[in-house]
């Protein structure tokens, strides 16, 4: 988990096993665009054209970089 995520930097996605069959992003890897640091802790990133809003619990670290 990375709560204080840089602007630019690479992030992958990841969701709980029991939201994965119905969250069509996780695994996915996208690029902070903007980030949160008051309440809630919810960060925007940039994954293939689009933007989403994700809570700082659900991103984390590319593994193998």
């Amino acid at each position: 988990m990375i709560c204080n995520p840089r602007i630019g930097q690479t992030v992958q996605l990841w969701y709980a096993e029991k939201w994965r069959p119905w969250v069509t992003i996780h695994g996915l890897i996208g690029t902070v665009v903007k980030r949160s640091q008051g309440r809630p802790r919810n960060h925007m990133i940039e994954i293939e054209g689009r933007k989403v809003i994700v809570p700082c619990g659900n991103i984390r670290k590319v593994i193998g970089e």
